[in-house]
C-alpha cells in the first residue's frame, strides 16, 4: 500500500479507541490492576500509531520491539487475539492491517554472527547504536516521557521473568478461587 492510500489519524484519535475486553483479558492473564492494564493498552496504541507514522514517513524497515518493550509486545499479542476487533481497529485508523512479525531464525542468527563475538559492553554499545534512530523517532513523535516509560520504567517492572511470574500467579489465584468455590458447593 502506498502512503497516499493510508489514513493519517492523530495520536489523540487513536488513543480514544477503547476495548474493555482487551484490557480485561490482559488484567486477568497477568494479574495486574485494571489501571496498569489500561495504561499498557494505551502504550500499545501509541506503538501502533508510531509504527504507522514510521511507515507513512517512508521507512522500509519497521520499528523493533526489543526486551525493554516486552510488556507492550505481550499486550499487542493480547489485542491480536481479538482478531475481529484488531482488524477493525487497524482498518479504521490506519487503512490497513498492521502485522505483528516476530524475529525470524535467520534474523536471530544474523544478530549472533554480528554481535556474538563482542564483549558485553561492546554489545550494549552496538545495540544502542542500532536502536538510536528508533529512540530518536520515539522521542520526536511521542516525547521524552513515553521514551522514559518504555526504556527506563518498563524494563524494571516487566522483564520476561516478571511477566512469567505474574502469569503463573494469576493461574494459581484462579485455581485457588475454583477450589474454594468447589469446596463451598
Amino acid at each position: 500500500m502506498d502512503a497516499a492510500q493510508m489514513k493519517n489519524p492523530t495520536l489523540e484519535e487513536v488513543l480514544e479507541y477503547a476495548n474493555s475486553d482487551v484490557v480485561y483479558r490482559f488484567q486477568k492473564t497477568y494479574g495486574v490492576s485494571r489501571e496498569e492494564s489500561e495504561d499498557i493498552f494505551m502504550q500499545v496504541k501509541k506503538w501502533l500509531w508510531l509504527s504507522h507514522q514510521h511507515r507513512r514517513d517512508g521507512f522500509d524497515k519497521g520499528l523493533f520491539i526489543d526486551q525493554p518493550l516486552i510488556v507492550i509486545d505481550e499486550m499487542w499479542h493480547n489485542f491480536v487475539l481479538f482478531t475481529t476487533e484488531y482488524f477493525a481497529f487497524c482498518k479504521q485508523y490506519f487503512g490497513y492491517y498492521i502485522h505483528h512479525a516476530p524475529a525470524t531464525e535467520a534474523e536471530d542468527f544474523e544478530g549472533k554472527q554480528k554481535y556474538g563475538a563482542l564483549d558485553r559492553d561492546a554489545r550494549v554499545r552496538a545495540r544502542k547504536d542500532l536502536l538510536r534512530p528508533q529512540y530518536e523517532y520515539i522521542y520526536d513523535h511521542l516525547g521524552k516521557d513515553t521514551l522514559a516509560k518504555w526504556y527506563l520504567e518498563y524494563p524494571k517492572i516487566f522483564s520476561y521473568r516478571r511477566l512469567a511470574e505474574l502469569q503463573l500467579q494469576a493461574v494459581i489465584d484462579k485455581l485457588d478461587e475454583v477450589r474454594r468455590e468447589a469446596m463451598a458447593a
